[in-house]
């Protein structure tokens, strides 16, 4: 089916176009997931102290960290989280909708489904950008397309390079105030904080295994050892893990969270395109017998660093 979505969206919609640009309104594509916002949050700070104004699609899920940015002028909520190809439909609703509203579009996404052209074609910005696509394909529709770069932050670097614009520096940019939940907690011990739970399943560690984990970090009796419990609020979330000394998780969102504030991190299976950018970061199992050693050893480096 996706090969029979390309060659459709190929034959009948990726034709080349003739834009020219003058305005300065953005939309960022890809920006559904916890980690694929974040990492884009340079590209928006650099582009909106450029004096773009710049709207992003999100989703439920990244709504509360985005609204809170102050770079960003709307966000655009369409839900495709989980990138299935019933997503087409929302797509086209969004296109139809924002119809002629922006000058640029840039596309991140480096698929080849027929959405993301039917979504690009619906939109009709008057520029489009792009990364180089996977398997060495390309949209002609595309007006300027980026080298795909190792990291997805640097994806957008390379697209504020097409705008003659430098890179805004930092990691990535959460934004948050002192009423969350856990802006005001003081800390008796240094904090360790684990999740075992991903996006999808086959990232997710079991209840058996972090029974074990949590028992293996248990014993560093001079730290504390906390599950990652399910939030109201991301944010809250967000104001939790800034007060971690040390998060030990899966490959998934909280990993970036952490990265945002510099937390050290130990995770687990890391894909090496979204590998977090905290100063102290280690990849490894978690079913390491010798967890709590290199935990400890984590801790130990960052007091006495700090001291």
């Amino acid at each position: 089916m996706k090969k029979l979505g390309y060659i459709f969206g190929k034959l009948f919609l990726d034709k080349k176009r003739e834009f020219t640009v003058k305005g300065k309104k953005v939309l960022i594509n890809d920006c559904q997931k916890i980690g694929n916002y974040l990492f884009k949050t340079p590209l928006i700070k650099g582009l909106s102290l450029n004096g773009y104004e710049v709207s992003i699609l999100g989703s439920v899920v990244t709504k509360e960290l985005a609204e809170a940015n102050p770079y960003i002028k709307e966000v655009i909520i369409d839900n495709s989280y989980r990138k299935k190809s019933f997503d087409i439909f929302r797509n086209i609703k969004t296109g139809l909708k924002y119809r002629n509203k922006f000058d640029y579009y840039i596309e991140l996404v480096g698929s080849i489904y027929l959405r993301e052209i039917v979504l690009m074609n619906l939109l009709r910005a008057k520029k489009i950008i792009g990364i180089e696509r996977k398997h060495g394909k390309f949209f002609n529709l595309i007006d300027k397309i980026t080298k795909r770069q190792n990291h997805m932050r640097e994806n957008g670097i390379e697209v504020l390079k097409a705008f003659g614009i430098k890179d805004p520096g930092g990691t990535y940019d959460i934004f948050l105030d002192n009423h969350t939940k856990y802006s005001k907690l003081v800390k008796r011990k240094p904090l360790i904080l684990y999740n075992g739970v991903a996006s999808v399943s086959s990232r997710s560690i079991s209840l058996d295994d972090e029974k074990k984990i949590l028992k293996n970090l248990s014993k560093i009796t001079w730290a504390e050892v906390k599950k990652i419990e399910r939030e109201d609020s991301l944010l809250d979330l967000c104001s939790l893990i800034k007060k971690a000394d040390l998060v030990v998780s899966v490959d998934t969102g909280i990993v970036h969270i952490a990265s945002a504030f510099n937390i050290p991190i130990i995770v687990h299976k890391c894909s090496e395109n979204v590998f977090p950018k905290s100063n102290v970061s280690i990849e490894t199992s978690l079913f390491d017998n010798k967890l709590h050693k290199m935990a400890e050893d984590i801790l130990e480096y960052v007091y006495t660093i700090s001291a």
